[in-house]
């Protein structure tokens, strides 16, 4: 079994245990995207209701967006352990006397399996970064409308 066979078995099974928990919540739907565009003419116009409903599908988009973000935590770490165990085997058939970036270096370069582990762990780190910005903006906007709607 070749990596990207092992790595798509490895959130098959994340996946499987998540569903089985009954742990996950709404599916992003499009009602989340219009709660997040809301203009500030719009905001304004807002009954109290208005602004707990549109802050609870918020909290429900943000939750949607922090299931995601635990997926790709979860292959991160599987790349870094994957790729670690490698560099380990390699790292006995290198001189001693080179640093251990450079002998990193030069097991991605000889290496195409510890190049590709290295790509998805770098495309794993950006989907997080941006999904961890975007997840606390979010929940910056909920919090912002449940505020309005208590002074409503």
């Amino acid at each position: 079994m070749n990596a990207s066979e092992r790595l798509k078995i490895f959130v098959e099974n994340i996946d499987t245990y998540i569903e089985s928990k009954n742990y996950i919540g709404p599916k992003f739907n499009n009602d989340f995207k219009i709660a997040e565009d809301l203009d500030l003419a719009t905001i304004i116009t807002l009954s109290q209701d208005d602004c707990f409903n549109y802050a609870y599908m918020l909290y429900q988009y943000a939750d949607d967006i922090a299931l995601e973000l635990t997926r790709n935590k979860a292959v991160l770490q599987w790349c870094e352990t994957s790729l670690n165990e490698m560099v380990s085997v390699e790292l006995i058939n290198m001189p001693q006397i080179a640093k251990h970036e450079m002998k990193f270096a030069a097991i991605l370069k000889e290496n195409d399996l510890a190049k590709k582990l290295n790509e998805w762990k770098a495309v794993a780190t950006s989907r997080i970064d941006f999904l961890q910005v975007k997840e606390y903006n979010v929940r910056r906007k909920a919090d912002c409308l449940i505020e309005k709607g208590k002074r409503k």
